[in-house]
């Protein structure tokens, strides 16, 4: 049993380290973009429907952050060597 579980996490590192070439990571820090640009949308929604004042404070909170990282991502783009 411990020795087929050995096998198997050996593979998939091996595996792991065949298909890096398969994303380049522009394409993935594009991906992470668009997810928190997703993000903040959802926050902003949740901030501007939230009854109490706390919801809405938690929630601007998140959408300034997904914000930051975003805008972090975008101006590292810029400097990626291709």
């Amino acid at each position: 049993m411990i020795i087929n579980l050995v096998f198997i996490l050996v593979t998939v590192r091996i595996r792991e380290f065949e298909d890096d070439d398969l994303v380049s990571p522009r394409t993935n820090q594009l991906i992470f973009i668009g997810l928190t640009g997703l993000m903040s949308i959802i926050c902003l929604y949740r901030s501007i429907t939230a009854g109490k004042l706390y919801q809405q404070l938690i929630a601007y909170i998140g959408d300034i952050l997904c914000l930051l990282i975003m805008l972090l991502l975008m101006w590292g783009l810029k400097y990626y060597k291709k």
